[in-house]
C-alpha cells in the first residue's frame, strides 16, 4: 500500500463516468483486491440513480458511508418494506456519516445533482453474500417498473408507507 491523495478533480471523472452509466452511478474501488479485510469505495451518485433497498445478512456486514460531496438520504426499512426513517447526508444537514449494522434493509437516495459518498465494509468480499435484495423491493432489470417510476415512488415515501412492487 502506498500514500494516495484524491483531489476534487477525481470526483468530477467519477461524477462522468456516473452520468455515463447506464446506473447513473460509478465506483473507485480504493481496496487492493476483493479479499482486504477492509474495502473502502469511493462512489460517485447522479440524480435519478435507484439502488434497490437491500440488507446484509452476514453478522459482520455493517456499512459506513460518508458523504464527501451532495446530498444523499438514507432510507431504513424494517423486513416488510415499510419506511421507519428517513436522513439527509450532506448538503446542510449536519449528518454526513452513517453506519449501518447487517440485518437492515437500507438505501440511499440522491438528492442533490450530482453526489460522492465513500463507503466502507469489512471484507474478503463475496459476491454470493454481497446484499439480499427483499421481495418487497424492485431489482434494477426494471422489466417491471421503469427506473423513473421507481424513484418517483421513493421520492413520495413517508414514514410508515410500505415500498413494495
Amino acid at each position: 500500500m502506498k500514500v494516495s491523495f484524491f483531489t476534487q478533480d477525481d470526483f468530477e471523472d467519477l461524477t462522468q463516468e456516473a452520468f455515463a452509466s447506464i446506473r447513473l452511478r460509478s465506483h473507485l474501488l480504493l481496496h487492493e483486491s476483493p479479499n482486504d479485510v477492509v474495502q473502502r469505495i469511493i462512489i460517485g451518485l447522479i440524480k435519478g440513480t435507484y439502488i434497490p433497498p437491500h440488507f446484509h445478512e452476514l453478522q459482520h456486514q455493517w456499512e459506513h458511508f460518508h458523504v464527501i460531496h451532495g446530498e444523499v438520504e438514507l432510507m431504513l426499512f424494517d423486513n416488510n418494506g415499510c419506511l421507519n426513517k428517513k436522513v439527509i447526508l450532506g448538503g446542510q444537514s449536519k449528518n454526513v456519516i452513517v453506519q449501518i449494522p447487517p440485518l437492515i434493509p437500507h438505501t440511499l437516495v440522491c438528492r442533490s445533482p450530482t453526489a460522492v459518498v465513500m463507503e466502507i465494509k469489512e471484507g474478503p468480499f463475496d459476491e454470493k453474500f454481497a446484499k439480499v435484495i427483499p421481495s418487497w423491493s424492485y431489482s434494477e432489470d426494471y422489466s417491471i417498473v421503469s427506473r423513473d417510476t421507481i424513484t418517483a415512488m421513493m421520492s413520495q415515501l413517508s414514514i410508515g408507507d410500505r415500498f413494495s412492487i
